[in-house]
């Protein structure tokens, strides 16, 4: 019943499977004890000292939000918060949905259609750590990730905030 329960969760959170039977045992199954969601925003390349927020925030299974506020944002130093399991689940899904281990370890350029690369040398470094169970990835985003990495950073970041603002 172990193996079972690594392989369901396996095929749930690394986006192997994308049939309706291993979808349902996903929200029943996964193991949210070992789940475990980490983002950090240095702004300190955008050539703003204090205009970007600068944070680290963990999020657990259980919706336990560890927080350290830096720079740049309404609430500084270390925090406790919490969202709901739902919450959770939601942010899983939508690391499921991208294929999260699949993604490089890091975006510093952005490669264009016509072979290119193009640079900045000003933006929020995000590096976002995803651990389900003893299998952790970390991607560092400075410029030229999917969308779709942007829009869970973002997700992420709109949590946060919103946390700051019921504080």
């Amino acid at each position: 019943m172990k193996r079972f329960f690594f392989l369901i969760l396996a095929l749930c959170v690394f986006g192997i499977s994308q049939n309706n039977f291993a979808q349902a045992s996903c929200d029943s199954e996964i193991n949210l004890a070992e789940v475990k969601i980490e983002i950090k925003r240095d702004g300190s390349s955008t050539g703003c000292i204090g205009c970007t927020a600068e944070y680290s925030a963990s999020i657990d299974g259980n919706g336990i939000v560890n927080y350290e506020g830096y720079s740049g944002i309404r609430l500084k130093g270390k925090h406790t918060f919490s969202i709901s399991v739902e919450q959770v689940k939601d942010l899983i899904n939508d690391f499921k949905k991208i294929n999260f281990f699949a993604l490089e370890d890091k975006y510093i350029d952005k490669k264009l259609p016509n072979g290119m690369t193009q640079f900045v040398d000003h933006a929020v470094k995000i590096t976002t750590t995803l651990t389900v169970g003893n299998k952790t990835k970390s991607v560092f985003n400075f410029y030229g990730a999917p969308k779709e990495l942007d829009q869970l950073q973002e997700k992420i970041h709109g949590i946060i905030i919103k946390l700051q603002q019921n504080d």
